[in-house]
């Protein structure tokens, strides 16, 4: 059978030792996911596990964890599965149908969908990729905290999207200049206030200004400082727009368009 613009497909009994993950496109196997789809197992609500037949191997694109519960189901024991069975995908194919299938939203499974979409060659993610690089961070989605890895991959990507490429690299290069070396500064907090903070006064700033203020002040601090607010809107914002107008008799930045 096959669908309109869609890859040839059959529905067949498999095996799960038959069937093989990619791990530069899967997210890792949730232990925690597989033990809550087990204990809240429905045969009537489950759907098929989506493989492609690719160079000899059944590969899993949509549906590992099922695999995985089904599995523990039955004791361990090797049943058969019936699966939808794709023929003639490429491999970045199978990234991209990953991709598309699941989304991009939010954490906890956001860095493994990036990783997926910069396997499958997608364009706003290699170009967010390569200019993390240039501005002197590494972008691996790799959870493991060194100072030049940026592991925040969801606000990563939603500043990449937000304000665009160009503000984007001034960005990062901001923070570099700034805070290299200390781990707070490539934070959730500080790529999202930061982010807003270039939405907001892009164009009304000096970014050497900028650089000199934010060494006057540590990213723990502003954490800590934002976190203090009864108020949870742009609070990480409002604390970099005050260390920007420290000791600035003009051309203070306005904290009311916040």
């Amino acid at each position: 059978m096959k669908y309109p613009k869609g890859h040839e497909f059959e529905y067949r009994d498999l095996r799960p030792s038959q069937i093989s993950c990619d791990p530069l496109y899967q997210r890792d196997l949730d232990a925690k996911r597989v033990d809550r789809i087990v204990k809240e197992f429905n045969g009537d609500l489950v759907n098929e596990p989506k493989v492609s037949y690719r160079d000899g191997k059944y590969w899993v694109f949509n549906g590992q964890h099922t695999i995985a519960a089904w599995r523990n189901f039955y004791g361990g024991e090797d049943k058969a599965i019936y699966c939808k069975v794709y023929k003639g995908m490429t491999w970045l194919e199978e990234c991209d149908a990953f991709v598309k299938q699941n989304g991009i939203s939010k954490d906890p499974t956001t860095n493994e969908k990036l990783r997926a979409a910069y396997n499958s060659k997608d364009p706003a993610v290699v170009d967010m990729v390569n200019k993390a690089n240039l501005a002197g961070y590494i972008v691996d989605f790799v959870k493991s905290k060194t100072p030049n890895r940026i592991m925040a991959t969801s606000a990563l990507y939603r500043a990449y999207k937000s304000i665009g490429p160009d503000a984007y690299l001034e960005m990062l290069t901001t923070i570099h200049d700034a805070w290299y070396g200390d781990a707070d500064a490539t934070s959730v907090q500080i790529i999202s206030g930061m982010t807003t903070f270039f939405k907001t006064y892009g164009g009304n700033f000096k970014r050497e200004e900028l650089v000199n203020s934010l060494k006057r002040v540590t990213p723990t601090e502003i954490i800590r400082r934002g976190r203090s607010y009864s108020s949870r809107t742009n609070t990480y914002t409002r604390e970099i727009v005050k260390a920007y107008n420290v000791k600035r008799s003009k051309y203070r930045l306005d904290d009311s368009k916040l």
